[in-house]
């Protein structure tokens, strides 16, 4: 059972334990790292020097490692928690008996009376999802044969419908794209995001907690699943949140730890900050210094994530580049009554969320597609690449594979992908004839042909 899976499946007081006992292994894992403590080891703590059997160590290990569970769980995603990051901040004041007043100054919530507003939104949260928890509960115990799902990632970066599947859907999927085995290689890279994402979850089960690996020793790894392209998975792997990488892509570690250390030292500092105002609470020069200091603190914090972002959006970019250009036919399909639009392309790549966007502007070329789109809702449409042109060699994104001497673009060539693309969904076209209720061209394309 991987991290996020043992997660999950913890009861709500092992969260707030912060660790849980598997009778499978026999051992105590925190829920926050991983750590793994076997039931009848000894463990000596490097401060004191005192023994401790392995459920207290593991207690001692999530105080003395992580701090507040309750800390590391307000870090969680929104899309997790269902809060806000207001009330995030105001049940950390609560935690910490922090007056109305004080947190009103802290949050900039208008009045101490719309803070009590809050905590009374809060505790109605709380009645109603004990209430949810019970017949969820009641509804599994029922449910002899309910579907089992696959864990969401902590780490997601959004969480939505791609991440709705079955641990036998999951298995099945696994089993389909790794025909040779779970070691690799794929047979192929899905294009849908579940399939990805399933994929995605089996790859990054190869990185270990705790350790953090080259960036060649991370090609090596991905390599066995993909040799030709192992730049996509690594970079999925980020982009979907299983990997986090440092400033300069030289480390790359399973994601949530480095932040970990993170909020671990924040949580430290904050600690001491409070210290010293309660000992200096009569003293406002004091407090001033503090306050100049924390606003110091958040001013380089903000400067070093602009550098980052600015560092992290220029590789992007070049790795952006050197993604191989898909050309071909496509198929915009209404789910509802069957009718087709077909289209060409001599780049595929993130092609259905253009349509899409131009779809929601009602921008799109074909009216009678778009009257539909408005009339049945985005979620009755699906898209599907119906067939690439076939090139002898990888094209570049920007082209580059078929630049001359000079870095022109060689228009010809271009002009001969165009063609290319427009002579295969002339095929489709008449494939598939999609006039009239069978799609949406017209039969006037029919004629021009």
């Amino acid at each position: 059972m991987d991290l996020n899976e043992r997660f999950w499946s913890s009861s709500i007081e092992e969260l707030k334990l912060g660790y849980v006992y598997d009778a499978v292994d026999d051992a105590y894992h925190c829920l926050t790292c991983g750590e793994r403590f076997e039931d009848g080891e000894i463990f000596r703590h490097e401060d004191t020097g005192r023994l401790y059997e392995a459920r207290k160590y593991a207690a001692l290990h999530v105080q003395h490692t992580h701090g507040s569970m309750l800390a590391y769980l307000l870090e969680l995603d929104k899309k997790l928690t269902g809060l806000t990051d207001l009330q995030k901040e105001l049940i950390r004041g609560f935690a910490e008996n922090v007056s109305d007043t004080e947190l009103m100054n802290r949050t900039g919530a208008g009045s101490a009376s719309t803070i009590r507003n809050h905590r009374f939104v809060l505790k109605e949260k709380a009645k109603q999802a004990k209430l949810v928890l019970t017949i969820m509960e009641l509804m599994e115990q029922d449910s002899v044969a309910a579907p089992q799902f696959a864990p969401i990632l902590r780490t997601a970066t959004q969480v939505d419908a791609r991440y709705v599947i079955t641990e036998n859907e999951y298995a099945d999927l696994i089993k389909q794209y790794l025909p040779n085995g779970p070691d690799g290689p794929l047979a192929s890279y899905p294009r849908k995001e579940k399939r990805k994402l399933a994929v995605l979850r089996h790859i990054a089960s190869y990185f270990k907690n705790g350790i953090r690996y080259e960036e060649k020793e991370v090609n090596e790894l991905l390599s066995q699943f993909w040799a030709e392209d192992y730049v996509l998975l690594r970079r999925n792997l980020i982009d979907y949140g299983y990997l986090d990488r440092n400033e300069d892509g030289h480390a790359y570690w399973v994601k949530g730890l480095e932040t970990e250390q993170v909020r671990i030292d924040k949580g430290k500092d904050v600690m001491s900050v409070k210290k010293e105002v309660q000992n200096n609470k009569n003293d406002k020069s004091a407090k001033q210094g503090i306050q100049e200091r924390e606003a110091q603190e958040q001013q380089n914090d903000k400067k070093e994530v602009q550098k980052i972002d600015k560092a992290k959006r220029k590789q992007l970019t070049a790795e952006y580049q050197e993604r191989e250009r898909s050309m071909g036919v496509f198929q915009i399909k209404n789910n509802v009554n069957g009718r087709i639009y077909i289209g060409g392309s001599t780049n595929l790549d993130a092609l259905w969320g253009k349509e899409q966007f131009v779809l929601s502007m009602d921008g799109h070329t074909n009216k009678e597609l778009q009257k539909e789109w408005k009339q049945f809702g985005s979620e009755n449409f699906s898209y599907l690449v119906l067939e690439t042109v076939k090139t002898d060699q990888k094209i570049r994104y920007d082209y580059k594979d078929v630049l001359d001497a000079e870095g022109r673009q060689p228009v010809d060539m271009v002009h001969q992908y165009n063609r290319e693309v427009a002579s295969l969904k002339e095929q489709w076209l008449s494939k598939l004839q999609p006039y009239g209720e069978k799609g949406y061209h017209s039969p006037a394309e029919e004629g021009k042909r």
